[in-house]
């Protein structure tokens, strides 16, 4: 639970930060654009904004260290863009199966962190299975949630390539099926979000 505690502060983080941004560009936005506002809706799209922010944050963000050295006062900004236990899985469920049955003896209670590593990556991304049909009519379909989920972890893991993350297929599935279990979450539900959705 400390491992997604960790994920989640930072996460809140990036978030804080972001909303006033967001709030600013919006209003602009609705002001030129000279558009009704719905505040439902309206503060829909404002979480899923700042939960985009802090998936990203999390995923596609390269890490980063700033702070002001002890010894000289110095200001510094470093980005890593290498990780040396980063690695590449093309390889489906390799990564999954060795969460399960195998046991890493460097690693205290291997079992609880394999199980926050499943559970989070579907858990993080279910969001957009529930956000995404509710603002957009056009987007309510099975398929398209599908698509789009498969497309943004692609494209997330195309970019872990090149900021020192691992890229793993596995990740891929886990979080697709993050996506259809937030959708799924949408569609039992059964509550009338069409009134907070974007007119097509």
């Amino acid at each position: 639970m400390g491992l997604i505690k960790m994920y989640v502060i930072n996460m809140i983080g990036y978030m804080i930060v972001a909303l006033p941004f967001y709030l600013i560009a919006r209003v602009v936005f609705l002001k030129r654009k000279k558009k009704r506002v719905e505040l439902m809706r309206e503060s829909m799209l404002a979480l899923f904004v700042l939960y985009i922010v802090g998936l990203a944050s999390q995923t596609i963000i390269p890490r980063w260290d700033a702070g002001m050295m002890a010894d000289t006062g110095k200001l510094y900004f470093d980005v890593y863009l290498y990780n040396g236990i980063a690695h590449v899985n093309l390889i489906p469920f390799h990564t999954i199966s060795q969460y399960f049955f195998t046991t890493n003896v460097n690693v205290d209670n291997w079992g609880g962190l394999s199980l926050v590593n499943i559970v989070g990556n579907m858990l993080v991304f279910s969001p957009i299975g529930i956000f995404v049909p509710i603002l957009w009519s056009r987007m309510r379909s099975f398929s398209k949630i599908l698509f789009l989920g498969l497309g943004i972890t692609c494209f997330i893991e195309l970019i872990q390539l090149f900021i020192g993350r691992s890229t793993d297929i596995d990740d891929v599935i886990l979080n697709v099926i993050g996506v259809l279990i937030g959708y799924s979450m949408y569609a039992l539900l059964k509550i009338p979000f069409y009134k907070v959705a974007l007119r097509s």
